[in-house]
Formats: structure tokens, C-alpha cells, sequence
């Protein structure tokens, strides 16, 4: 066993300060790569499924909602539509999907009615 002051001591706290400064800086840049992320999204919220109040409408399919939430459909090449009557929490697991992609892979699929699609339509014609 190394005493305090021992050489073999002294290593094991600065491998211990350096571990800590390396995990810290991890979390860090992963947490600046998120909010870049996000931005880049062009959501207006972090939704998320847990955020959800699943009482509020309890015809949701929620085992449906979460079998999205795996991302499975778009590595499948398939469509996912969400449809319902207003104010039944579809945008809401919507934006909870997209925002989850973009956590997951850095990207995920525009919403056919986004601003961003519209906007990028507009700027394909104006240039070519």
C-alpha cells in the first residue's frame, strides 16, 4: 500500500485528477455537440416521450409511440404517420421523435410542413 506522500501515491492522484478532467470535458463537448444539435434542428422544444403526460390522453398508443422512439422505421427505410384529432399529443410525439434523432445520429428527417422544408424549397429554386 502507498503512503500519502509516496512517488506510487502521488501517481494514482494525478491519474485520478487527469480521469476526472477527461470525463468532465466528455460531458462537455457532448453536451455543446447536443445543443449544436438542436439548433441545428429547427425545433422549437426538447420534447421528449418521458415528458409526455400519458393520462392526459390515455388512447394514445403508447407501446406504439416508444416502438418509434427505437428510430427502427428510418434504418428500415419506412415512413412513420402520426395522425389523430387535434390536441391529441401528436406533435408532441413528433417533435419527441425528431429530437431524439437528432440525439442519436446528429440528423433526422424534416416534417413535410417545417419551416426548414418550406425554406429549403424556397432557396432550391432561387439557385437552381
Amino acid at each position: 500500500m502507498a503512503t500519502p506522500n509516496s512517488p506510487k501515491a502521488s501517481q494514482e492522484s494525478f491519474l485520478e485528477t487527469f480521469a476526472a478532467l477527461l470525463q468532465d470535458e466528455l460531458e462537455r463537448r457532448s453536451s455543446v455537440l447536443m445543443e449544436r444539435r438542436y439548433k441545428r434542428s429547427g425545433l422549437d422544444e426538447k420534447a421528449s416521450l418521458a415528458d409526455l403526460d400519458w393520462r392526459f390522453n390515455p388512447k394514445i398508443p403508447r407501446a406504439a409511440c416508444f416502438e418509434l422512439h427505437t428510430l427502427k422505421f428510418i434504418t428500415e427505410g419506412a415512413n412513420a404517420l402520426i395522425v389523430g384529432k387535434p390536441g391529441t399529443g401528436k406533435s408532441h410525439v413528433a417533435k419527441a421523435l425528431a429530437y431524439h434523432g437528432f440525439a442519436e445520429t446528429g440528423s433526422a428527417p424534416v416534417p413535410a410542413g417545417s419551416r426548414r422544408r418550406r425554406h429549403r424549397r424556397h432557396c432550391g429554386r432561387a439557385h437552381g
